[in-house]
């Protein structure tokens, strides 16, 4: 138990006696607590005093100073503090924020560069060589229908029948491209783009106009190629009434009867046009011709400089109806009255003949060089004649068979009911 002396009074010099009574054996011992220091200063360790109110603290080794009343910011470890300036720490949130944001800048700058340079790339395959050159890779490797929805022929459907890859992949030779070149122009809406290019071996060139069209997106470069590279091939027919190219067929009509040819698209290659024979007795005469620019042929393998030309030759099957059919005149005109005829030989016809004979008949029959429809012949007859108007005797007479092939109006071999060709036969002398 601690009790006070009555003694010890308030002041800042006065002592205090502490006495400490046991209460084991009611002892008292006397210690006394000292008074407190003046102007707190601590008797014991002798450290500075403690500053009273508005004093300026002094700090002992090795401890920061404690601000009083109104002082400036105390700084942080090694840091300096700033006149009238407080700084908040950043939070680590707040870091992790901003470095996300930075490098989500990074990538949209690296995107926007990326960006750019791929619509450059991607331009640079859209302009008007690029776009023509498109358009010739696709002739070249035969895709006719791609290149025809690409480039309008611009006639009507009849016309672009052939405008097919079945018929281009019967072509035996198709377009090579050599240099494709546009105009110094590059700011004009219309450019003019020059092609060089070969067929089986024939060079020409060709100019395309070329129209800049609305952008895609307002960025991706659009052109158009005008002008198609469908040459018109006229096909005029004599003895067929059809041809076919690559298995598609199409109308022959003969130009001297109908007053003009038949006209057709053809993509540049070369080509074969066979003529569809209209019955057995005439052969096929296929054609072959390089389309170029318009321009068709050019070499001593394609003679046609320009139309296409299909003549009708005659099989050996119809040489020989024009033997029988020319048996079977001439032993009409060895009997009597069949000597009559006047499409026999003159001699024949006498009044006074009183009996002929075939003495030797044409084994075969050829065509004329200028008229294929035209068969002759030699024939000798035995005539045997009475005194009325000759001397009285039998003596040979000489003459020459001759057969015309019958044709329609339209140049078509004609046949007979039964399907046999239509012969003219005469003989004379």
């Amino acid at each position: 138990m601690v009790c006070l002396s009555p003694d010890a009074g308030p002041g800042p010099s006065a002592h205090r006696e502490e006495r400490v009574v046991s209460t084991d054996n009611n002892e008292t011992t006397g210690s006394e607590i000292p008074a407190p220091s003046p102007a707190g200063v601590d008797p014991t360790s002798g450290a500075a005093p403690i500053p009273g109110p508005g004093v300026a603290p002094v700090p002992g080794p090795g401890v920061a100073p404690v601000p009083g009343p109104g002082a400036g910011p105390v700084p942080g470890p090694g840091g300096v503090p700033a006149s009238g300036v407080s700084f908040t720490p950043v939070s680590p949130g707040a870091r992790k924020r901003v470095k996300v944001i930075g490098a989500l800048l990074g990538v949209l700058v690296v995107l926007v560069i990326a960006g750019v340079v791929a619509l450059k790339v991607v331009n640079s395959s859209r302009t008007p060589e690029a776009e023509v050159r498109k358009y010739l890779d696709l002739l070249a490797s035969g895709q006719a229908s791609a290149a025809t929805a690409m480039v309008d022929p611009g006639v009507s459907n009849d016309q672009r029948s052939f405008l097919t890859d079945d018929v281009m992949a019967s072509a035996t030779s198709l377009l090579v491209i050599e240099e494709v070149a546009a105009d110094k122009n590059e700011d004009a809406e219309t450019r003019q783009v020059s092609a060089t290019l070969q067929v089986n071996g024939e060079r020409f060139t060709h100019a395309f106009t070329v129209t800049k069209e609305k952008p895609t997106m307002g960025v991706l470069n659009n052109w158009t190629v005008k002008g198609s590279l469908a040459a018109p091939v006229s096909v005029d027919a004599s003895g067929y009434t059809q041809f076919t190219v690559g298995g598609v067929s199409a109308d022959a009509p003969h130009k001297l009867v109908s007053g003009k040819p038949a006209t057709y698209l053809f993509y540049p290659g070369v080509y074969t046009f066979t003529p569809v024979a209209p019955s057995e007795y005439v052969d096929v005469n296929p054609k072959t011709v390089a389309v170029l620019d318009g321009v068709h042929g050019g070499t001593t393998s394609y003679a046609d400089d320009a139309d296409v030309s299909l003549i009708a030759t005659y099989s050996d099957e119809l040489k020989e109806a024009a033997l029988e059919s020319a048996k079977e005149f001439l032993n009409s005109c060895a009997s009597i009255p069949g000597n009559q005829n006047s499409d026999c030989p003159f001699a024949l016809q006498s009044d006074a003949v009183t009996a002929i004979s075939v003495k030797t008949m044409p084994t075969s029959l050829e065509p004329l060089e200028i008229d294929p429809g035209v068969f002759q012949g030699p024939v000798t007859f035995a005539v045997t004649y009475s005194d009325k108007y000759y001397m009285p005797g039998t003596r040979d007479v000489d003459a020459k068979v001759v057969v015309n092939v019958q044709f329609s109006n339209d140049g078509l071999l004609k046949l007979t009911s039964d399907g046999k060709p239509d012969f003219f036969v005469g003989a004379s002398l």
